[in-house]
């Protein structure tokens, strides 16, 4: 049974667009299989002129080792926020923005700001 959200991100996200990301997707894991797993999001609804997939590098995979491999295997531009406090320490998010397929990937990771990325990269 159909909602009223349902039928309005029917109404306002074109399929194909959804569609290729998802493709993007399984093409990146198809051929990077060894990337650390972030959690990945395709906002809804995407407008077709933006199709972006985003991932958030967490947990176990939170490591500038991670971001690395990523930046690594996508190219792109590195951008970094200034320094914030969260939980009582001081960190800083890093994310890098690269063309996959046609569609636009952003990998972010938040990491210690004691960790120069830029330098590490």
């Amino acid at each position: 049974m159909a909602t009223a959200y349902t039928e309005k991100i029917r109404e306002t996200t074109p399929a194909g667009s959804q569609r290729a990301v998802a493709c993007a997707l399984a093409q990146l894991l198809t051929e990077f299989p060894d990337l650390p797993t972030p959690h990945w999001a395709i906002p809804i609804p995407q407008p077709e002129d933006d199709r972006t997939l985003y991932g958030y590098l967490q947990r176990e995979h939170e490591t500038l080792q991670a971001f690395q491999a990523y930046v690594k295997a996508l190219g792109g531009v590195v951008t970094s926020c200034a320094p914030v406090e969260r939980y009582g320490r001081l960190v800083c998010t890093h994310t890098v923005v690269a063309q996959w397929k046609g569609i636009r990937v952003d990998v972010t990771v938040t990491l210690p700001a004691s960790i120069n990325v830029q330098a590490a990269l």
